[in-house]
C-alpha cells in the first residue's frame, strides 16, 4: 500500500514542480523552521506553565499564544505534505519519518484530550492554586511529544531507512 502511495505522489504534477522548482526547497526549508520556532516556542512556555513552572504567569494568559502554535502547526503541516511529495521515495520508508509521523498523531491526540478534558479544568484555578495532576500531565505529555517529533525530524537526514 505504500509503495502504491508512493508511486502514485511521484507521479503527481506536485512533484515533478517542486523537484523542477530550483530555490524551491531551500524556501520550505525556511517556512518549516519559522513554523517551528512558533510552534515550539508557544508550547514550551504553555506546556512548562501547565506542568508547573512560572507560576506567576495565569493558565488563562498563556493560553493566548495558542493561536501562533496553531498558526506554526499549520506552515510546518504544509510544508511537511511539499517536502514528503518533493521526495516521496525517500520519505516512506525513513524509519524516522515514520517514528516522527506517530508521534504527531500523538500529540494530536494529548491536545484533543487537553480541549475537551483539560481546558475546561483552567476556569476555577486562581494563580495560587496547585494545579490538577490532569493538567501537568497533559503538559509533559506535549512538551515530550513535540520534543521527539522536533529530534526526529531533525534525524531525518540522518537515520536512513526502514
Amino acid at each position: 500500500m505504500i509503495e502504491a502511495l508512493t508511486e502514485e505522489m511521484m507521479a503527481s504534477n506536485l512533484t515533478q514542480w517542486i523537484q523542477a522548482t530550483y530555490w524551491l526547497w531551500p524556501i520550505l526549508e525556511i517556512f518549516h523552521f519559522f513554523g517551528l520556532t512558533l510552534l515550539m516556542g508557544g508550547l514550551i512556555i504553555v506546556d512548562l506553565r501547565m506542568i508547573g513552572f512560572f507560576s506567576y504567569i495565569g493558565l488563562e494568559e498563556v493560553k493566548k499564544l495558542l493561536p501562533l502554535v496553531i498558526f506554526g502547526f499549520l506552515v510546518n503541516l504544509i510544508t511537511g505534505v511539499l517536502f514528503l511529495f518533493g521526495d516521496p521515495s525517500r520519505y516512506s520508508i525513513n524509519i524516522g519519518f515514520q517514528i516522527k509521523m506517530i508521534l504527531v498523531l500523538l500529540a494530536g491526540c494529548n491536545a484533543a484530550i487537553y480541549h475537551l478534558k483539560v481546558e475546561p479544568l483552567f476556569s476555577n484555578l486562581n494563580l495560587t492554586d496547585r494545579l490538577p495532576l490532569a493538567i501537568k500531565i497533559t503538559g509533559f505529555t506535549s512538551l515530550t511529544l513535540w520534543t521527539g517529533v522536533l529530534l526526529l525530524g531533525r534525524l531525518i537526514p540522518y537515520v536512513g531507512t526502514g
